[in-house]
């Protein structure tokens, strides 16, 4: 996006912020504000869904109530922002608890594996683990056991999609949540709970033979 166009879209958001009927709401969805200048813009309440936003200078910038799903922040500068040293884990509402422990959805396909990285199944397995991570906080979506809240698992469901409830311990060695991430994070080891419905709702384990 040239600097006039975006100046232009930004003097407008600013009036309709102030309630003038002259303004609009800023919509930079999908935008390419990659290296923009941001420094102390007012982006509050403004729609910046799935824009880019690498090493865009944000200091000082307005973020309160802005949509940033989807948005790619990596190598943004966010000094003096909402967003300045944020547990990004937190930010999606992801708490551990008093063992350090938390737990977070994974979808899988109809047999049990991941759509994007194939190979483990989820289905069978009680424990996943792989050999290390992408720690790459500028990595959306690395090689890793990748998990997501339920919200985002629901928003990207597709047929037959199958869910499960896993376990993780909440530590640098263990965790890569990527900066501005829209739900989605990566482990190198993870619990099975269970197999839940697309309620998010824990499924009753099947009886084993014994069992009958």
């Amino acid at each position: 996006m040239d600097r006039q166009a975006l100046t232009d879209i930004l003097e407008k958001h600013s009036k309709w912020l102030r309630g003038d009927s002259t303004g609009s709401r800023a919509d930079l969805s999908r935008a390419n504000l990659r290296n923009a200048d941001l420094r102390s813009a007012d982006l509050s309440r403004a729609d910046l869904s799935r824009a880019n936003l690498r090493n865009a200078d944000l200091r000082s910038a307005n973020l309160r109530s802005a949509v940033l799903s989807g948005a790619d922040l990596s190598g943004a500068v966010l000094k003096d922002t909402i967003l300045a040293g944020i547990n990004w884990l937190a930010y999606i509402g992801i708490i551990p608890d008093g063992r350090g422990k938390a737990r977070a959805y994974k979808m899988t396909t109809a047999t049990g594996e991941g759509p994007t990285y194939p190979g483990i199944n989820y289905a069978d397995s009680k424990t996943v683990e792989v050999d290390d991570i992408d720690r790459d906080v500028n990595v959306q979506c690395g090689r890793g056991v990748n998990l997501a809240t339920f919200a985002w698992c629901l928003n990207e469901r597709q047929e037959g999609y199958r869910l499960f409830l896993m376990e993780f311990t909440v530590s640098s060695d263990n965790l890569c949540c990527p900066t501005a991430t829209d739900g989605k994070f990566r482990v190198k080891q993870a619990k099975k709970i269970g197999e839940c419905d697309w309620q998010g709702n824990l499924l009753p384990k099947p009886a084993t033979a014994q069992e009958g």
